[in-house]
Formats: structure tokens, sequence, C-alpha cells
């Protein structure tokens, strides 16, 4: 199951991209951000040590997290915003510490989470350039490489501006399904 969690706004990129998987044959799901109020992690611990793998902050988003537990694949489509995520999008990311291992590790000098519970963190990103400086694009595809990292992840990040290609899409089917 690939799970693709969109806030783009009037470009529709996640939804094309949902509707070539569905073409492919591809099971897969499409949750649109744009009438979601998330709210933020507040770094309260519950989700780690009083109630695990609970949020304490209830928002519209609580039915995001048990999808993206049974996905094989997570893909964020996003604007790319001040070199990351969109702000709602970066809030579901951040409450990621949901679905992940509670344990915090060293591994090659980095900080790592634990990565998905029970299986790999398949994870892919595509930002929508429109409006951006190429900072911007650099600062979104480091950071996407840090949150792989961070969570034990694999995938790959990918840039576009109002819309995917033919070939963009196909590209990113045939990626995420091999992964």
């Amino acid at each position: 199951m690939v799970t693709i969690i969109a806030d783009e706004g009037k470009n529709q990129i996640g939804a094309d991209l949902y509707q070539g998987f569905i073409s492919k044959g591809v099971q897969a799901e499409y949750i649109s951000l744009e009438h979601v109020e998330v709210k933020p992690c507040v770094s309260c611990g519950g989700c780690t040590y009083k109630t695990y793998g609970k949020c304490t902050v209830r928002d519209d988003g609580d039915f995001i997290y048990p999808k993206v537990i049974r996905s094989d694949v997570i893909i964020f489509v996003s604007p790319i915003t001040f070199g990351s995520y969109s702000f709602k999008l970066k809030r579901v990311f951040d409450k990621f510490a949901l679905i992940m291992d509670r344990h915090y590790f060293v591994e090659k000098k980095e900080l790592v989470k634990g990565g998905k519970l029970g299986s790999k963190f398949k994870f892919f990103a595509i930002g929508d350039k429109e409006n951006c400086i190429e900072e911007e694009i650099t600062a979104f595809q480091n950071l996407f490489h840090e949150n792989l990292v961070i969570t034990k992840g694999i995938g790959n990040s990918y840039i576009t501006e109002k819309s995917l290609s033919e070939g963009m899409r196909n590209q990113i089917i045939e990626e995420v399904r091999s992964a």
C-alpha cells in the first residue's frame, strides 16, 4: 500500500500521482491536507513514554497515523517552503514519532530514531519548486536526506514545478514499486 500525503493547493501533483498508481494496479491512498488541521508537536514525550504510540494532542490529523502504519510506502507532496515541507506537512512528519521505534541511538555519528516498527521505512517526497530560489531547493533535498538518516529509511526526493510530467510520474511509480 502506498500512501500519498499532500499539501498541494491548486497544483494537484499528489492527486495526479495517485491516479498514476491506480492505473498501474498499485494499491494506493491519497490524503489531502487541504481541510485538515494538524496541531504542532509540543515535545511532551507522551507518544514515547506516557501513552506510547498515541499523541496527547488531539486534532483532525489523528486518522492519518493508523494509515501510515499500514502503509508500505509514504509519499509527501509539498510546496517547498523556506527549504522545507509546508507547515502542515511538517506537523504531520513531526508526529511520526508515533509510528517509529521509541528509542533513539547513535549510528555513524548521527542521532537515529530507530525506524518504522515492524518494517523498513520507505519514504519519498515531491517538492514543488514554484517561486523558489536554488538554495531553497538544495535545503529541501538536504532536509529529505536527513529525514532518511534519522528514520533509518530508504527513498528519494523529486523536484517539480506545478505538475508532474508523464516521464517523472512513471519514474516515481517504478522507483516506489521497486523499493
